[in-house]
């Protein structure tokens, strides 16, 4: 048996063994480049570390995969006892016909309005297969040539060596290039950072509320933690190639007859143990989440005594039943005094608002929480006002304070807000029970219709319509294929959706034929109220539900089409809209992750401090609730109103933190008595 020298080993480690890593290294260096580009959302150094790596490793993991594939094809044309130069030959046959079959397939499938998600995937898979395969036979022509001079005996491998720096500095050339070019700050698609004294008196940015100096995160350190992230994701796969191995060698010995199966039954093992692992970790995530939203807060320590809301002396509801964000939503509700306070109008023409609210613990069904929920309506005397909001609460419970206090304040309390929750978590990870939330939906509406038609027209409040974030997807996708009509159907006089995730169904098809969907032109979409107010006077007045999103929210962009399929809002720069940096291009999977990434930056706020930026649509907020809902107000009135909107939310928020440091000094202390105690 032929031992190799040492100088053939280090040559082996280095280069990646074979074309296929070396293949799979080039095109990987290259595309971390591509993880810089400018995204919707500042990011801070650990998301670009983690976006870098990611990036990085997936590609390794992708070419390698392809390449493996081909040299196997390869091998299995030519056999096992073919000559030294065979072997690359059949190789650059497969990879040349690769390329042509990506080419073909390419050409064939272009893009096309509307077009499936499978179409598109097609169309970037032949892209790619075309991409990687020139990368392959270029690598692969050099190692033919390594392959040649040592089938004639000359040792150190030369070619590969050169052809593996090569490779290494190309790729290294094509990602300094673009973090170079993507680092530039006079890209005109960026807006800049809304100015917020309250925000820069604290040292942040008021775009996203991390620290200013972190918002465009240094190349050296964020490449020295992605690579950091990528070495751990590539010892993941070495670990699972390990046990797959093991389990296949495992098999062999303990049963000769199943040694063609082997190798699969590795490959099955590896991947239930790794699905497991993912699976358990997501358990436990959402275990941890329900278990934080179902708790009640320290600031909330009784139920309201108030006769008007959920939970209080006059409701069927059980106070403890309403989860965090319900005792949030019902002790927050404004008094008459309030009310007063800011708007002017004396008392006595002024109602205490209706807040109706039902938790997932309130009852066990779908059914049980809806007749929960319209029993408490009639309880809180809902029907008696002039306005009912049907509120669609995000994930976790939350229907937010700016616009459900608007409304109130429009109203002068002559108003009720009914949410029924869904789901515990936050928004992303209720995702799986955006379903339960639309059914939900359903039925509550339909239970209102048939209330409110028992009501004579000229007493009859108006239906209104709320929702943000998840909360406005699950309330819009109970109305899918109906478009405008849906809204007719169930009474909804006016309605305003506040950052509508790209997932929305229902969203998604009134985009694609607005003229079937919403042939009285009333559905319509912005990204502020100065946008609207510039439109046409003629139009507005047709306009009664309301689409806000903001250009370079990520919620409203981000979703699983991304990975294959190249979005509108990234076309050509000079047709995108404000906000989308004119630099960025797509790139299959690693737009998907820098979106992904910037979603969690969407939405970092400062209580009482409002923006009109990413996911936080609170600075525009009580303009669009007066105009969506039909509720006109005077200028003076309206500043008044918004400052008392802030200086609430700052208020609630120093309550809840002063409880909650309250509450662990008092269990620090119960824990000293404790061990005096003992001692």
């Amino acid at each position: 048996m032929r031992v190799p020298q040492l100088s053939e080993v280090v040559v082996r480690r280095f280069t990646g063994g074979d074309a296929a890593g070396q293949t799979a290294t080039l095109v990987a260096t290259a595309a971390i480049g591509s993880s810089f580009a400018p995204g919707l959302m500042p990011r801070r150094s650990i998301d670009q570390a983690i976006a870098t790596g990611v990036v990085g490793a997936t590609q390794y993991g992708l070419v390698i995969t392809v390449q493996s594939l081909a040299a196997d094809l390869a091998r299995a044309l030519v056999g096992r006892r073919a000559a030294a130069f065979a072997r690359p030959a059949a190789q650059a046959v497969v990879t040349t016909g690769l390329i042509g079959a990506g080419a073909l397939v390419e050409r064939s499938v272009p893009p096309r309005p509307g077009e499936h998600v499978r179409r598109a995937f097609l169309r970037t898979m032949g892209h790619r297969a075309s991409w990687v395969g020139t990368a392959s036979l270029i690598v692969g022509a050099i190692d033919a040539a390594d392959e040649l001079a040592a089938s004639r005996g000359r040792a150190g491998r030369p070619a590969r060596v050169l052809g593996s720096v090569g490779a290494r500095l190309v790729g290294a050339g094509i990602a300094s290039w673009s973090i170079s070019r993507y680092h530039r700050t006079d890209d005109p698609g960026v807006l800049p950072a809304p100015v917020d004294p309250l925000m820069v008196a604290l040292g942040k940015s008021a775009a996203t509320g991390a620290p200013v100096a972190d918002s465009l995160p240094p190349v050296a350190r964020s490449l020295a933690l992605g690579a950091a992230v990528s070495l751990g994701l590539q010892g993941i796969a070495h670990a699972d190639s390990l046990l797959c191995r093991g389990v296949a060698a495992g098999v062999r010995r303990l049963g000769p007859g199943y040694r063609p199966y082997a190798g699969a039954v590795g490959h099955v093992v590896s991947l239930g143990v790794l699905a497991g692992g993912i699976l358990a970790g997501i358990e436990y995530a959402n275990r941890k989440a329900e278990f934080g939203g179902a708790g009640i807060e320290a600031a909330y320590t009784a139920s309201p005594n108030v006769r008007t809301v959920s939970g209080g002396p006059a409701s069927g509801v059980d106070w403890s039943t309403l989860s965090r964000e319900g005792v949030r939503f019902v002790n927050m509700a404004l008094t008459p005094q309030q009310i007063a306070e800011t708007t002017g109008v004396p008392l006595s023409q002024v109602q205490a608002p209706v807040r109706a609210f039902v938790g997932l613990a309130s009852a066990p069904s779908v059914d049980a929480r809806v007749d929960l929920v319209m029993e408490d309506l009639e309880r809180l005397g809902a029907f008696k006002r002039s306005v009912i909001c049907a509120a669609s609460p995000t994930g976790s419970g939350y229907v937010n304070y700016v616009a459900v206090e608007t409304l109130e304040y429009l109203t002068h309390g002559d108003c009720a807000t009914v949410a029924l929750q869904y789901s515990l978590r936050p928004s992303f990870l209720s995702l799986d029970r955006v379903r339960i939330g639309r059914e939900q939906n359903r039925a509550l509406l339909h239970a209102l219709e048939w209330r409110l038609r028992a009501i004579p027209t000229d007493q009859r409040p108006r239906l209104l319509g709320f929702g943000e974030s998840l909360g406005a997807q699950t309330l819009q996708d109970a109305f899918l294929f109906e478009g405008a009509r849906g809204f007719h159907r169930v009474g909804f006089d006016r309605a305003l959706f506040l950052g509508t995730p790209a997932t929305s169904k229902w969203a998604s098809q009134w985009r694609l034929s607005r003229d079937s969907s919403d042939a009285g032109g009333e559905i319509v979409e912005v990204a502020s109220y100065d946008e609207w107010m510039a439109s046409d006077s003629k139009e507005r007045d047709h306009h009664r539900y309301f689409l806000l999103s903001h250009h370079e929210d990520p919620i409203t962009r981000f979703e699983p089409a991304l990975a294959v399929q190249q979005p509108s809002w990234l076309g050509p720069p000079d047709g995108r809209p404000p906000g989308v940096p004119r630099m960025t291009r797509w790139y299959p999977l690693t737009t998907f992750f820098l979106t992904g990434i910037d979603t969690i930056n969407a939405m970092s706020v400062v209580p009482g401090s409002f923006v009109a930026r990413g996911h936080d649509y609170r600075a525009d907020l009580a303009r669009m609730v007066s105009v969506a809902f039909g509720l006109p107000v005077s200028e003076p009135e309206l500043l008044k109103i918004e400052r008392a909107l802030r200086r609430r939310e700052a208020e609630w928020a120093e309550r809840r933190m002063a409880a909650e440091q309250l509450e662990r000094t008092k269990e620090a202390a119960r824990r000293l008595l404790r061990v005096s105690e003992l001692g």
